[in-house]
């Protein structure tokens, strides 16, 4: 003899609904796709500022060794700015020699000057300005830059930028 199966109400309810679960899959799209590109878009903001900064920091260091001139980069905390320049002392050779530091250095793409600005709330948080000699050393004897949550480290003997 068979035992009887039991009433439905009896049994114990375990799970979840093939409803339910599909309900919730479709709650966890729509917060991934508009709450995740939002976090990472920052992150992904302050590294390609923060490699920007560090290609101006590359450049003047070997515009400077091609060149023999001085050359300057300044990153500014307050405008979350950088910009490449050399000397302006009224003379029409390459390297001014006493003069400030105002004339652009042009961008290797020739379009315009060297510099840029942070956007998209990407905040220069350290700054720094220092010069590259002809032997690519910078003065003072390297330094850091601070971009969102990255160090950009400009080494004091060699210049190199890491």
């Amino acid at each position: 003899m068979r035992p009887r199966p039991l009433p439905c109400h009896s049994r114990a309810v375990a799970g979840f609904t093939l409803l339910e679960l599909v309900v919730v899959l479709v709650l966890l799209g729509v917060l991934a796709t508009l709450v995740l590109p939002r976090v990472l878009e920052g992150s992904f903001r302050d590294a390609a500022f923060a490699e920007q900064v560090a290609t101006a920091f590359r450049y003047a260091q070997r515009l400077a060794v091609a060149t023999g001139c001085e050359i300057e980069v300044q990153v500014d905390a307050g405008t979350s700015s950088y910009a490449v320049r050399r000397r302006a002392d009224g003379t029409d050779t390459l390297c001014g020699s006493s003069g400030p530091f105002t004339l652009d250095v042009p961008s290797p793409g020739g379009s315009g000057a060297f510099a840029g600005t942070a956007t998209g709330g990407v905040r220069v948080t350290q700054g720094l300005t220092l010069r590259f000699d002809a032997e690519g050393r910078p003065t003072p004897a390297g330094g850091t830059v601070v971009v969102g949550g990255r160090s950009i480290v400009i080494e004091p003997e060699t210049g190199h930028v890491r």
